[in-house]
Parts: C-alpha cells; structure tokens; sequence
C-alpha cells in the first residue's frame, strides 16, 4: 500500500465519521490528523479547550479526541462542557492520557470521558478503535432515536407500559404511564397500594379483584377502569396485562395502560346523537321505539296498563312562518320543558349518562317523554291503573302549554291536539299502539283542535283511509294520476280571458276522485309537495307552451305554489330551470303565495321574490285577508296581483263585514297598484257589487268551471259572447 493511500474504515454508502483532535501539541495532532484522513474520517482541529468547544458547536462531531494538558480550557473542563452541551451528551470523547496516570483516568471518566488512549499514540489502533466507537455510537444513536420515537407514539396515544414485581410488591414504570396517571416525571415507581388509591373508590374492588384472579389463574387481564388523578381530574383507563416468570421464576406481572378518556367520550356523545333529539334533548324515535317495547313487554309480565300520548302542536307551520325557523326551534325547546315540567312530580324524564343496555327501564324514564321529530311530542306512561289517568296526564300537558310564550320579543300562545292509546285494549304492540294514538290525534284535530281524544275503534276506518290516501300520493305521479284544470280569469271591463289558474286534480283506480282538500294536506305532511308542486309547474307551463302552438292567445298562467316548495334553498333557480325545460315565456307565469308564506324570514323571502322579478315572473297574494296582512310586507315585495278569497265574496251581498272587507282589499290593492282579483264568482249580484268597487279581473262558476285544456281551448274562440251579459262597470261607491 502506497504512504499516500488512505484506507477507508466506513461502510458504503455510509457517511464519513466526523473526528475533532483536541491537543496543544502539533506534531501528535498532525500524526492523528493524517491518520484519521487515511482511515476515511472528516477531521477538524484546535489547539485549545476553547476553540475546541467553538468547533463541537458548529463542526457537530461525531466523536471528540481530547488531550487533557492544554492552555486557556485543560481537557477535563472542556469535557464537562461538552457534557453540557444541548444534544451532546452521548458524543464519544476519547481523552489522551500518560500511561502511568491513573489519576488523571479517573478524572476523565467523573468529567464524562467515553475512554482513553495513552501517549504516545499509536495511530493504526486508534483508526481501529474508533471504528468499533463510531459503530458504538451509531447502534446508540438509533436506539435512542427509537426510544424517542416510542415515546412520541405513546405521548400521542395516550399510552404507557410497566412491569409489577412480585418480590417487591412495586411496579415499575415507563415516563408515558406516569404522564397518563398524572403522576410527573419524578415518579417511576408505584407500589399497588399506591395504584389502588389512584383508581376510582367506585372501581377500586372490582380492578383488585380482576387482577388478583388473573395472578392466581395465571392468565392474561383486561379492563377498564377510572382514576383519580393527584390534581383532581378524572380520566377513564384500559389496561392489559399478562404473567411471565422472571430468572428467579417468580410471576411478574407485565402490562399497558391507554387513557381512552376522549375515545369514550366520542363514543358518549356519539351514543346521544343516536339517541337523543338535538334540539330538545328528549329521547328521538330510534330510543322511544325501544323505550316503548320494553314497557310493554313488563307490562305484559305484570298485567299492567300503559298508555301512549301522541301531541301535536296545532298550527306550528304558523309560527315557522311568524318566527322563522330558528324562532321555531326555541319555541319547541320552551314546548319541551314545560311538557317536561308537567309530569308527575319526581319522576325523571331521561337520563342520558347511562348504558341503556345495562340499566332498567324505571331507572331510564317513569314516564318518558319524546320528540320523535316535528312538532310532534310522544308521552309514553308505563304504569297507570286506568284510562283517567292518561287523561289527566294529556290535561296537564295541555295545561303546560296554555300559558304564553316569550320568543324574540313576541308573545306566541300554542295549543295541542293529543291522541291517547292505552294498552293492551286499543294495542298490544309498539306499532299499533303508536298507530292508535296517531289516529285519535287526528280525531283531535278534526274536533276543533286544542284538546285531547282516546282512540276508539272507530278511528281504524279513518287511519286506515289516511294511510291509503299517503299511498295513492306517492305512485300518483308514476302513475299519472294527477292531472291538470284550468279556470279562466276574466277582464271585467274588457270582457275577456287574460289569465288561467292551474288547479290540481287527483284520480286513481282505488279511491276514484279525491277533493283537494284531502289530498293537498296529507301531501303538505308528508313532504310529497314537493315533487307534486314540480310536477304541477312543468305541466302547467307545458301547457302554456301548448296552447300558442295552437294559435290561441297568449294568457297569464297561475300556478299556486306551497310553503315548503318556496322555503327550498335556491327555489328561484329551481324555478327558471323548470321553465326553461318547458320553453314558456316566463312574463308569461304568474306564482300565487299565500300570506303566511311571506312572514317568515322577511329579508330572505324578499331576496327570492326579487329574484323572480328578474326573472320576469309575477307574483300574486293568494286568499288574501285570511292570513297576516301586513301593509308592510305588500310595500317591500315586488307583487303584481291580490286574489280575494271566496269566503269573503261568497256573501258580499248579504254579511255587511264581509262586505267592508272586499271594499277595503279593492282600495287598498288600487292605492298600492296591484291588479285585485275576486275568486269563487257564482252570481251576477256578486258580480255587480265588484263592479261597482272597481275591481278588475274575477274567476269563479259564473264564467266557467275549472275545465280540461282542451274544453277550454274550445272555448277560448267563443269569448266574449259565451260569457254572460253583466252592466258595465258603475261608479265606485265611497
């Protein structure tokens, strides 16, 4: 081998060890230096302790030869400070020393020296020692790295390990089991009278007692349990453990600890959602129906009576509307706690912190009160011992509801219809029970509201129709069932048609006819509107298109269009999207509202009718009068039209009132310059008295009925002279 050639110690594709020389003398720091840069090593130097510190900061060796005799800073300080440095405390330092010194060896191991090499120095042992150094030094370096690593995976998991020693009656313990019993870094140590008086007094026999018969039989433990830790707080634990023999032979018990507090909280919490109604915190549906079975399953055992109210608050889409929907939500939080409040004294309405699995039903609710949604409440009564009692009990809530509700600065006063099932006479399973007390509600509603009903037999007929009713709703369009009428709207002075009305109709195989009036507010409950109500305003505007293809005038086509259709989120867009599908003229449609729609939420109802405007849809007030007029609302919406209702013109002729009112709608759409027309038209002195008020357009039987398209565009051609004689219009009265 050539003087020149340096022998490479480190391993491909390893990095060269970084040496720093420390010595004063510079013909041994040369000797060492080109020694080291033979074996491979990257080598820097000093002359002193001092720039020898300088260098361990900013060189970051890998391992540091240090001589022990040296001016300003001698080896053993600047050992001490390399000590002292951050992240320095396992670099090797290698001290160079006199053969006969064993002093100064001491010293250098008390000041934090790996090893030592005697003078004078033999170059080729020293490149060959620090080999099996470096190695040292990295197999260190990456078990600590690994260490901090499981360390960081434990502070994160929330875990940490120990073992117990039977001998001692002490267990050991990693720093991440004294962070999770909260017991610092200074304990690492634990004796098990220690760690029992950690653990939850209402835990503390049954972990014991687990753990003991796990020593005893020899087998693996685990379970769950809560501490207490030193500054107070409590955290849920699971623990695992196993036996193994130590080299004695005695049992050592080995195990981890995991604080699963957030985890079970997540999973508390998840366990409510399911459960428990979020805006009221009663028991929603999925609980009740649970609740509900198992009340009438110990019902049953006992031969005891049990009862079911069904409440439904009487025109709460009023107060939606009134409200808006976040006013609604308070108000059904207040409903809540006053029906919560009416139960018997004493008697818990839910507990929400248990395992429901686990605990009895009297231990859940006596009675239990629910929201399965809406506005509906459920009042579930386990142990009665006879029908009064439930009526007592729906008088109560009734009563709860009586006083008024402050919401927002508004003073709202609710009432309920109750339906009352009782079991096992009107069912002796959830669904017909809950089936029961939905038709005696019913029964309420249609007595006048505001009161409660037990089911009779007699309800079945009932239910049973209003079943089969929802059904025929939801195939009536696949079926085509639905079909449309249209009835014309009359230019009084003009003596011409300038509008239609699209009026609904429903006929199927197995009901025949059914009246709007039913279908329409079982479609409205049900949420079936809504696709009834595209349904509606594509056909209609289909029609439309229909009608000028056939020649015939272009008219105004009125569409009514529900609550819930314009409540939906983007609706003005849904709107021009349906007749932009039809190609209608959309100057050409006109949407009837009606009052109470208008009322809720007043600055986004405004948004989505100026958005319609832009459009160039027209608006009219349908039924107006029989809602919450307001001059307000009718001054800030873009409105083109007031539609009298027909119960006010029906006896215009004869009730002085209604009279007054249809005068006063006239003058006040005039004053606003909106067109006003008078619905349910029948007879020529009705027709005279609109005359005589100015009102401007009318539709009802004296003109025409509602008709097919076809019968009407038959008769289209034929107006004016098909219309009957009427005076022309006379001086308005004052």
């Amino acid at each position: 081998m050539r003087a020149n050639q340096a022998v490479i110690i480190c391993e491909p594709d390893e990095k060269p060890a970084r040496i720093l020389i420390v010595e004063d003398d510079g013909v041994t720091r040369r000797l060492v230096r080109r020694a080291l840069q033979y074996a491979g090593y990257l080598v820097a130097e000093a002359a002193d302790g001092v720039a020898g510190l300088d260098l361990v900061r900013t060189f970051q060796p890998d391992i540091v030869l240090l001589d022990i005799c040296m001016p300003r800073m001698d080896g053993f300080e600047m050992c001490a400070a390399v000590r002292r440095l951050p992240r320095c405390d396992h670099i090797p330092v290698v001290m160079f020393t006199g053969l006969e010194d064993p002093h100064s060896i001491s010293r250098a191991f008390e000041a934090g020296a790996t090893t030592f090499v005697t003078k004078p120095i033999d170059t080729l042992n020293l490149t060959h020692r620090l080999r099996y150094i470096v190695r040292s030094k990295q197999l260190g370096d990456t078990l600590r790295e690994r260490e901090s690593q499981l360390a960081r995976a434990q502070r994160i998991a929330r875990l940490g390990y120990w073992t117990w020693d039977a001998t001692t009656n002490r267990a050991t313990l990693s720093t991440g089991m004294s962070d999770v019993f909260g017991l610092g870094d200074c304990c690492d140590t634990l004796s098990f009278a220690a760690f029992l008086r950690l653990v939850h007094p209402a835990d503390r026999l049954a972990v014991k007692n687990t753990i003991k018969c796990g020593i005893e039989a020899g087998r693996p433990v685990s379970l769950e349990y809560r501490i207490v830790c030193p500054d107070g707080s409590e955290r849920v634990i699971f623990q695992d453990n196993e036996i193994a023999d130590d080299e004695r032979g005695e049992a050592r018990l080995i195990g981890i600890c995991q604080d699963v507090t957030e985890r079970r909280d997540a999973e508390s919490r998840i366990q409510h959602l399911a459960y428990f109604d979020v805006l009221t915190g009663l028991p929603n549906r999925a609980l009740f129906k649970d609740l509900l079975e198992r009340t009438l399953a110990e019902a049953g055992r006992h031969g005891r009576l049990a009862a079911l109210l069904l409440l439904d608050v009487d025109h709460f889409k009023r107060i939606n509307d009134t409200l808006g929907y976040e006013g609604g939500d308070r108000m059904l939080r207040e409903i809540a706690e006053r029906l919560a409040a009416s139960l018997r004294a004493g008697d818990l309405v839910c507990r929400d912190d248990i395992d429901l699995s686990a605990c009895s039903l009297t231990e859940l609710v006596s009675p239990s009160l629910s929201r399965p949604g809406g506005d509906e409440f459920v009042i579930l009564l386990n142990d009665i011992r006879r029908p009064e009692d439930a009526a007592k009990a729906a008088q109560r809530a009734a009563s709860a509801l009586n006083a008024v509700f402050g919401i927002d600065d508004h003073e709202v006063s609710v009432t309920a219809s109750i339906g009352i099932s009782v079991y096992p006479m009107d069912g002796k399973t959830p669904d017909n029970l809950l089936r029961s007390a939905e038709a005696a509600m019913y029964d309420a509603k249609e007595q006048g509201r505001n009161g409660f009903k037990f089911f009779t037999t007699t309800l079945n007929e009932r239910a049973r129709k209003r079943f089969t009713l929802e059904t025929a709703l939801r195939r009536a369009i696949e079926r085509d069932e639905f079909k449309l009428v249209f009835q014309p709207q009359i230019d009084l002075a003009a003596r011409r048609v300038t509008g239609v009305e699209a009026l609904l109709r429903l006929q199927t195989a197995e009901l025949g006819f059914v009246s709007p009036a039913d279908f329409i507010p079982v479609a409205e409950e049900t949420g079936l509107i809504l696709p009834i109500g595209d349904w509606v305003l594509s056909e209609a505007a289909r029609q439309a298109v229909r009608w000028q293809a056939e020649g015939l005038p272009k008219l105004r086509m009125a569409i009514n269009v529900s609550p819930a259709q314009f409540r939906q989120r983007g609706f003005a867009a849904h709107i021009a999207a349906i007749l932009d599908r039809a190609g209608v003229d959309k100057r050409q449609v006109e949407l009837e509202l009606t009052e109470s729609v208008l009322i809720d939420n007043t600055s986004a109802c405004a948004a989505t009718l100026n958005e319609l405007a832009e459009l160039g849809v027209m608006i009219a007030i349908d039924d107006f009068g029989t809602g919450y007029s307001s001059l307000n609302y009718l001054r800030r919406f873009p409105l083109s039209a007031l539609k009298i209702d027909r119960s006010f013109v029906s006896d215009i002729c004869d009730d002085a009132d209604d009279a007054a009112i249809v005068k006063a709608v006239i003058a006040l759409a005039h004053n606003l310059r909106l067109r006003v027309v008078a619905e349910g038209v029948e007879t020529m002195a009705q027709l005279a008295f609109l005359l005589s008020r100015g009102c401007e357009e009318a539709q009802g039987f004296l003109f025409s009925r509602p008709v097919d398209a076809s019968v009407l565009a038959e008769w289209l051609p034929k107006v004016p002279s098909a219309l009957p004689r009427w005076p022309q219009r006379a001086g308005s009265e004052g």
